[in-house]
Order: C-alpha cells, then structure tokens, then sequence
C-alpha cells in the first residue's frame, strides 16, 4: 500500500526505504532553465514505479552561516572572462601545483597552461581526472580501468591485471600522502578501491560500514579526510568519511537521503550535498535542498529559487557554493552562497550550454566544462 506524498515543503532527509533503480556515471545540465522532456529521454531506462514516504525533520537547521577564507576577494564575479576548446565537449578537470590544467575531452588528455597545450590519447572515454601532489595524473576510464599519467606514459589497472571490480572507474582522486582513492563500482557490485602503489583494497557492505555498492562523490579535503556517498538504492543515499587516522563514519549516524545530486567539501571539513528527487513518480513531493554537515548535524541551507535535477554545485576557495537553479519566469543559472545569503548574476551568459562539471583553480578562477568547451569566469 502506497504511503501518502509529503508537502513539498519537507525535508530531502528521510529514512525510507523505497524500489530499487540504479544510476551511475555523470549527467550534463543546461545552463537555463530545466527542460523536463530531455530529463525523461535521459532517463527513458529507468523503471518509474516510485512510491512517496513520509519523513522525519530531526538533526536539521536552518540559515546556516559561513567564516569564507580571507586569501581572495569576497567580491563574485559572474562574466565570463574566457572560452577555450569551444570545439570540444569536456567532461572533467583538475590541476596540478603549479596550477596547470588537466583536461579530459572524450579519450583525449589535455595539458593545458594558458600558452601550450598538449595532448595525449588516453585510449578511453575520460570520466574523471585528479592530480597528486606527486604529479601523477590519475583518470578513470570507460572500459580501461584506473589509468596513470607519469613522465608521459600511461599505466592502466584493471578487472585482468589489478582485480578491479569493473573496468569503468566513476570517480577517482588523488591523497596528499600520495595513494589514490577510486570507485569501481555498481549497484551491487564493487565498492570504493584504495590503491598505496603496491596494494588494492576493495571496500563493500561486506567489509566495512558502507550501505551500498555503488559509491558516488569522491572527495579528499586537505587533511586526507576522505568523503564519498552511497547511491543504488533511492532513499538509502548515505554520506561516509573515512579519516586520515583510518577512522570509518556515518555522517548524520543513520540519517539517509533520497539521492545525492553532487557532494562537495569545503576548508573546514564539512561537507555540501545537494538532493535530487528527479527519480520519484510523485511530482510536487519533494523539495531538493542544500545541506550542510557541521557540528555533528545535517542543516539545510535555505534556498529561494529551484534546483536543478543532476546538478552540478562545487565550492570554491572562499567556501562560496555555486548551484545551478532557476526562479519562476526569471533568472536561470549559477546562484552563490557567499555565507550570508544567495546572489546570481543579471543575465545568464551560458545558457546554451551543458555543464558537465565545474571547479576552483588555485587562484579561485571558476572553470565551467561543458559541451561547448571550458568557460573561466576570473574571481
């Protein structure tokens, strides 16, 4: 028996348990206004027999204000400053210490340092890319497993010479001590992998407190802190950290969400998630939100405009969050919480394009990839 639909007014934090579907890898988001007919061709394999449950609003505050770093201007800029590779679809990117860029576009890796460019076939759809301390560009590949990028040659670890999982590796990122983190993973099958340079560990439900397989959101904070979060299974999305003392947490003890849309960490170790209920049968049930863990407690961060479903949020030097959403008959595009309230620009200069990720360099210059190349909007 179905239970009744929440108000839409509701927490995206529950502890229900509903029907099984699974989604992995990344999904490209307009830059306008949410267009619903090209979110159900995406999701046109997806059975659609989602029932609606209650939850409950506990461990959960409000209006949660921030301390930004001091190091940049507090000032956002949101024009556009430049438009490189405009022939190019670019998935992911990172950078390295001296702030060059590592570019995936397709099977291509792209060097990238404002006056040269190289580029090296990787022999694989790019999906993620981080940079070590060290130098070494990790990637995770389509169907090549976890590939390493060193004094210009590849190395590649897979289901046949490493007893990977899965040769497609979602999410990959690079440890300050010099090992990297990765998941290969599926509903059901994998878990998150550690790899020291001569050892494979391989993380599941079986063997440690994770909930499900499929393992979304990798990130590192600069104290070797690692974070990641669960999905496979709607309402059962969890958000864990593993500590640099090898210390294991459920963050937010057995508090689930729906699904997580993206997850970031800011300077201080606290983690951003943004929900997604673009998966539920029940329109109007649900609120995506922005959520913030701090002191021990999941607190939303109160919002005045829609969020967009496979949202792209990422956080900046400042512990700024940028996120993708839209106001009725209005402004569509990236909004920011500077720490105190939300702020947008006056015309959305992208909005013919499809973000597939965006990030800080180290000089807090936002780098927007998309299907029509990379857009740097200088802070």
């Amino acid at each position: 028996m179905k239970r009744p639909c929440i108000k839409a007014s509701q927490t995206s934090i529950i502890k229900m348990k509903e029907l099984t579907v699974c989604r992995t890898g990344r999904h490209s988001i307009p830059l306008k206004t949410f267009n619903f007919n090209w979110m159900k061709h995406s999701l046109y394999f997806l059975l659609i027999g989602f029932v609606c449950f209650s939850c409950k609003k506990e461990n959960i505050q409000t209006n949660t204000d921030f301390s930004p770093e001091k190091d940049f201007s507090p000032q956002i800029n949101f024009e556009i400053s430049e438009q490189i590779f405009e022939d190019k679809e670019i998935s992911c990117i990172d950078f390295d210490l001296e702030g060059n860029a590592w570019i995936g576009s397709g099977s291509e890796l792209i060097n990238y340092n404002n006056t040269k460019t190289k580029t090296f076939p990787v022999g694989s759809e790019i999906r993620d890319i981080s940079v070590g301390n060290n130098g070494k560009v990790w990637i995770g590949t389509r169907d090549k497993g976890l590939a390493c990028f060193e004094n210009n040659k590849f190395t590649y670890y897979t289901v046949e010479n490493a007893g990977l999982p899965r040769d497609l590796i979602i999410d990959v990122e690079a440890a300050p001590d010099g090992s990297v983190w990765f998941s290969s993973s599926a509903h059901r099958l994998g878990g998150l992998m550690h790899f020291d340079g001569q050892n494979f560990d391989l993380y599941t439900p079986e063997n440690s407190i994770l909930n499900q397989n499929l393992i979304l959101g990798l990130k590192i904070d600069n104290k070797g802190n690692v974070f990641c979060h669960s999905e496979g299974t709607v309402t059962q999305a969890k958000v864990f950290r593993i500590g640099n003392n090898n210390k294991w947490n459920k963050l937010g003890g057995e508090i689930v969400f729906y699904w997580i849309g993206s997850m970031d960490v800011n300077s201080q170790s606290e983690p951003v998630v943004v929900t997604d209920h673009s998966l539920s049968s029940c329109a109007g049930c649900y609120t995506d939100e922005v959520i913030i863990y701090r002191k021990g407690k999941w607190e939303v961060i109160d919002t005045e405009f829609e969020i967009w479903a496979f949202n792209r949020m990422f956080i900046d030097k400042r512990d700024y969050i940028w996120v993708p959403g839209s106001i009725v008959n209005g402004y569509s595009g990236y909004f920011v919480y500077d720490g105190k309230e939300w702020k947008h620009a006056e015309v959305n200069e992208l909005e013919d394009a499809f973000v597939k990720m965006a990030k800080a360099d180290p000089n807090n210059n936002i780098w927007i990839c998309t299907n029509n190349g990379i857009f740097i909007i200088n802070q």
